[in-house]
């Protein structure tokens, strides 16, 4: 019995998939012309905002992973910068929720009187600092969980 279960374990390989592809877009608007870098799962793109723009990302992941946005070199005084997290999809899945479901860690300038950090569920990038969405794969599974479509077997 034992050696069946040896032949057949080595003729189909791992019993379970731990590696899934990840199709990821997150539409980001200026307000201004920020700075940002955008990173998934080791990729980065970099580049001054100047309009409305969709980020692309596409990858094979085996456990969690993660979404960041950094909004940089913006000036303490300047008031008419930010950037919005407009969109977060996955395999064009869309819900408010994936957005609301990261958290922002804002660093403030230094004559800020009340700095509260972290700030979850924000999608909006007043300061210079980094926006972290994390998520699990399988992404489905994810995207169940946030929205809450009821209980899961595990």
């Amino acid at each position: 019995m034992l050696e069946k279960f040896i032949l057949s374990w080595q003729k189909f390989g791992t019993a379970m998939v731990t590696e899934h592809l990840v199709q990821m877009c997150v539409t980001l608007r200026p307000i201004g012309q920020p700075w940002i870098k955008v990173s998934a799962n080791g990729m980065t793109k970099t580049q001054q905002l100047t309009a409305v723009k969709d980020f692309v990302f596409e990858f094979i992941a085996s456990d969690n992973s993660n979404l960041v946005v950094e909004h940089y070199n913006k000036a303490a005084a300047d008031v008419d910068t930010a950037v919005e997290i407009v969109n977060v999809s996955f395999f064009s899945v869309t819900d408010p929720r994936f957005v609301w479901a990261g958290t922002y860690y804002p660093d403030y300038p230094e004559h800020y009187p009340d700095k509260i950090s972290p700030l979850p569920g924000h999608g909006y990038l007043g300061w210079n600092g980094v926006y972290c969405l994390e998520f699990s794969v399988p992404v489905f599974t994810w995207i169940h969980r946030v929205q809450n479509l009821g209980w899961l077997y595990q």
